[in-house]
């Protein structure tokens, strides 16, 4: 079989176009199992005035949709909405996980609005931060709370060396209290033990 071709050796940006000029006019373009390949040596622009879509229908595994930037140059992949909800910007997995993974420094920042982050674990789902072999985690606020229901808990320090103390400490000189509390009903609602030292 003969494979239709259309080009040109025109060397100005517009050299070959597609065009449906009338107001309601539209271009469809259809291919079987070969595919549609789209190549160039320059830059490509997709652009649309009305809701649109990239969509992989896929019926069996593996049939992954990928969009990246290639090469080892300081260029960026760059997702970005300039929409004015809650969800101007959205990335979800209806059915499987995600993994978000940096090989340097990752931001997540709210910019405008004294705009919250909320990290939320589904149903019993654990919420975890860090790993055994991470420098320091750090949390920095105006206020913290730290609460827990119906399980207990723990705030452990496993040092392996001397002077790897544990400090909770109010700190400047007002006014203010350094408070432990229990409203247990036992003999030991409150333990302060030194099982091997001196207190």
């Amino acid at each position: 079989e003969m494979a239709s071709l259309v080009g040109t050796k025109n060397s100005v940006s517009n050299s070959v176009v597609i065009a449906a000029t009338a107001a309601a006019g539209g271009i469809d373009i259809d291919a079987g199992t070969g595919g549609i390949a789209i190549d160039s040596t320059g830059a490509f622009s997709i652009d649309g005035a009305a809701a649109s879509n990239i969509t992989v229908a896929t019926d069996s595994g593996a049939e992954d949709l990928t969009i990246s930037v290639t090469g080892a140059t300081d260029s960026s992949l760059i997702l970005s909405s300039a929409g004015t909800g809650n969800d101007a910007v959205q990335v979800t997995a209806s059915a499987g996980g995600m993994d978000i993974t940096a090989a340097k420094a990752m931001d997540v920042t709210t910019s405008a609005n004294n705009a919250n982050i909320t990290i939320d674990p589904h149903g019993t789902g654990t919420l975890a931060l860090g790993s055994a072999d991470n420098t320091a985690v750090t949390v920095d606020g105006k206020s913290f709370s730290i609460d827990a229901a119906g399980d207990a808990s723990n705030i452990t320090l496993a040092t392996d060396g001397a002077a790897e103390d544990l400090t909770i400490a109010v700190t400047g000189a007002t006014d203010s209290s350094l408070i432990l509390s229990s409203t247990g009903t036992g003999a030991d609602a409150v333990q302060v033990t030194a099982s091997a030292g001196g207190m």
